[in-house]
């Protein structure tokens, strides 16, 4: 029997910086060079129990059986390589399997090992995922995240790191001769450096925001109901503040301030929680056919007032009122202006209309409502046509009643308008706005195309509010056509200015997103982290709107893993704020995961319930898509209690709906294959099995199917007494756990995913 030396070891690749250089000049010197190396490392190899593999010109290939020796020892070398003239060294670390034969080793992750050598900065240590997961533990250890490069002769992806503690330097892009993926890009690299030092510190530590920045609260509206109205005005100012001062001043959002109407916290609190450090405060008080406007700018640290200013304004000059409060903010801050303020004067009645239609709009519960606000803001915009806010809020409600048409001529007329007023923001917000509303249509091209203007547009202003808005709109575009690492690449830009603003809103948002992100690449570890530190940014803020959103979003990473009765924890917290805010459309997905989850958990009656609330919900919606998709989780939890007629009754309804959609039918076809089956209706079963192979020569299946598809169909033949070609269904079930499972970053991770029954079950049928 010929024995096989194949183990686990950490594997060391070291090369000597320049010395091809060295040996064409001095031959002598670096004959020297190659002894004193051996004189002085191989002993201290011994002394961590290492092996001293073999010398490759310059370079040692080195084993040790832990990661722990091999690092420690790795650190010793460059700390000796130090003071030996001509010694620098790179240093690449791998964990992985060899095959030791004739005093040398083979293997994949011996090929890994040299590929990562060369990404070490001179007298440094570049190591892999596999190695940094293990150190990072160690309190005196830290490292930097260098990228994922498209290692050569290397197909799987490795993430590279450096060690930047322990005196050794950190990796310089510009030093290294190894070149990164080509969709990931030495500017993309920094920034995610950028995004492992921010993140991870942001909610560890309070920092003051380094740019000048102020929350715009909503106007305080006190005399008479009608009224109230006016408060919409505090949109206006923070847009045409932020128009004002481009790339200046971190201004707190709309939404943000919303939530903070008629608080009675004290200003330190409130500039606290929006991450401020000015808050700005307005009231109009009716006194006869005008208002009194006071208003006042507060230095939240010291609570010392800026200024305090008083105005009488006559109802007619109502459209002054947001131009004569950005100059006294700008003032206040002592902030200058690179040009004058355009002062553009409104009709008086026309902007009326549009600060009444706002209000309207922003109260309405009903179609009704929607088309009064619609109509008056239609009146606003015939009385004064450079009411631009007027033009780009009426897009929007277009846009928010799924009317696109008149969405897009609106959005085309704010965009005409803006350029004949020269108004650059405009123009930048009306090409977003066309851009949100092409990609809602999958005119992606389009999509990219209106963003692309829009950040041009910006960059040049250097209106980075703008900016990382536009950014971010990029980045889910990218993320919907599965240009995953260019979304990445744009939600780092996004994320960077919100760093720099210390904006804990976007921050929050961004840091979600990049979750989603690390969702889809199956590192479900990070994902779980970055969702996390986003819910502990949402619930400092009081974002429960999207707080709910971020739980839902860590069910599904949960669920995705198959640690269902950890995803029926954060489904249940998240219907229980989406029911409080009468969520409708958010319900609806939630309690269609929570149903699925306690499914797969074998808890069948809260399952069904609430898969049939979300049933009810999606009847009311009209999603006929949604409709069906129910249907088919009903019926698969049936089967599941072994309640064929049932389950039977509820997949035929998703197949019915699915008729028009062959991809989807195949998912409904193998289950009613199956129960058929199991019903001793053979003849159905032959049925569904000709749909089926008629489909499946045009059709590839939805990924999330492909297993329990290939499960069902491996069941109905080995039944039918069909064993060969049950195998192959088996084979494709099996082959694609490994695959996913393979993908998964991390080894609790995968383990988890592998418990599924599902997936054992499958693999218990394989390996018999």
């Amino acid at each position: 029997m010929i024995e096989d030396n194949r183990k686990l070891a950490a594997i060391v690749f070291t090369d000597i910086v320049g010395f091809t250089k060295l040996t064409a000049s001095d031959q002598k010197t670096a004959s020297e060079l190659l002894d004193l190396q051996r004189e002085h490392f191989k002993p201290l190899v011994e002394s961590y129990h290492g092996k001293w593999v073999k010398e490759v010109g310059d370079g040692l290939i080195l084993t040790f059986d832990t990661i722990n020796k091999a690092v420690h020892c790795c650190v010793k070398i460059q700390e000796i390589a130090k003071n030996i003239e001509f010694l620098s060294l790179r240093i690449g670390i791998h964990l992985g399997e060899i095959l030791e034969k004739d005093n040398d080793i083979i293997g994949d992750d011996v090929n890994i090992t040299a590929r990562i050598e060369p990404f070490s900065a001179p007298g440094g240590i570049a190591i892999s995922n596999k190695v940094n997961d293990a150190i990072v533990r160690e309190p005196d250890f830290k490292t930097k995240y260098i990228g994922k490069p498209k290692l050569k002769g290397v197909g799987q992806i490795v993430e590279v790191y450096c060690i930047i503690s322990h005196n050794l330097p950190e990796t310089k892009l510009s030093q290294v001769s190894a070149k990164l993926e080509k969709s990931i890009s030495i500017w993309q690299i920094s920034l995610a450096a950028l995004l492992v030092l921010s993140i991870g510190t942001y909610w560890l530590l309070t920092k003051k925001p380094s740019v000048m920045s102020v929350a715009v609260m909503y106007m305080e509206i006190s005399g008479r109901e009608e009224d109230q109205y006016l408060e919409t005005m505090t949109e206006d100012l923070i847009f045409d503040l932020s128009k004002a001062l481009p790339g200046q001043l971190k201004i707190s959002e709309a939404a943000a301030v919303r939530k903070l109407k008629n608080t009675d916290m004290e200003i330190a609190d409130i500039a606290k929680s929006l991450g401020v450090r000015f808050v700005f405060k307005s009231s109009l008080q009716r006194s006869g056919d005008g208002f009194n406007l006071r208003c006042r700018l507060v230095e939240a640290e010291t609570g010392n007032d800026k200024f305090i200013n008083k105005w009488f304004i006559e109802q007619s000059s109502l459209q002054s009122i947001v131009g004569v409060l950005v100059e006294n903010i700008i003032k206040g801050l002592d902030i200058s202006m690179a040009s004058e303020l355009a002062k553009i004067e409104y009709d008086a009645e026309s902007y009326k209309l549009y600060l009444q239609a706002k209000d309207i709009y922003a109260r309405s519960d009903n179609v009704e409502k929607d088309l009064e606000a619609i109509n008056m803001m239609k009146d606003a915009i015939v009385l004064d046509d450079k009411l631009i806010a007027a033009q780009l809020k009426l897009g929007q409600m277009y846009y928010d009643n799924a009317d696109y048409e008149d969405a897009e001529k609106m959005f085309i007329k704010s965009l005409k308008k803006s350029r004949q007023l020269e108004d650059n923001t405009n123009i930048a917000e009306s090409l977003r706005k066309q851009g949100q509303l092409f990609r809602k249509q999958r005119k992606n091209d389009m999509a990219l195309e209106k963003f692309n203007e829009a950040l041009s547009m910006s960059t040049v202003m250097n209106d980075k509010n703008s900016m990382a808005k536009i950014m971010n709109s990029i980045a889910i575009l990218y993320y919907r056509t599965d240009r995953y690492d260019d979304a990445l690449e744009y939600w780092l830009q996004a994320f960077n200015i919100a760093k720099e603003f210390d904006d804990k809103l976007k921050i929050s948002k961004y840091v979600n997103n990049i979750g989603i992100w690390y969702w889809k690449d199956q590192d479900y570890s990070k994902a779980i982290d970055y969702y996390e530190k986003s819910l502990a940014i949402k619930e400092e803020l009081g974002d429960i709107r999207n707080f709910g959103k971020t739980l839902n979003n860590l069910g599904e990473v949960y669920y995705d893993m198959g640690d269902f009765e950890n995803a029926i924890l954060q489904f249940n917290k998240s219907i229980g704020i989406k029911e409080k805010l009468n969520d409708k459309k958010g319900l609806n997905s939630t309690l269609y995961n929570l149903g699925e989850a306690q499914v797969l958990n074998e808890d069948y009656e809260m399952g069904l319930s609430n898969l049939h609330k979300s049933l009810s919900i999606a009847i009311s919606l009209n999603n006929i898509y949604q409709i069906s998709e129910r249907y088919k989780a009903i019926g698969i939890a049936h089967y599941n209690m072994a309640k064929y007629d049932s389950a039977s009754f509820y997949l035929n309804k998703a197949d019915s709906i699915y008729f028009e959609m062959p991809v989807n039918r195949l998912t409904t076809l193998s289950w009613l294959a199956i129960i058929s089956m199991k019903s001793g209706n053979e003849d159905f079963t032959d049925n569904y099995i000709n749909y089926f192979n008629d489909l499946i020569v045009e059709h590839d299946p939805i990924n999330k199917d492909i297993i329990s598809m290939n499960w069902n169909m491996y069941q109905v033949y080995l039944l039918k007494g069909n064993q060969k070609l049950g195998k192959e269904y088996l084979e494709n079930a099996y082959l694609e756990i490994k695959s996913h499972s393979k993908n998964i970053k991390n080894k609790a991770d995968r383990n988890q995913y592998l418990s599924v029954n599902i997936h054992q079950n499958i693999a218990d049928e394989w390996n018999k």
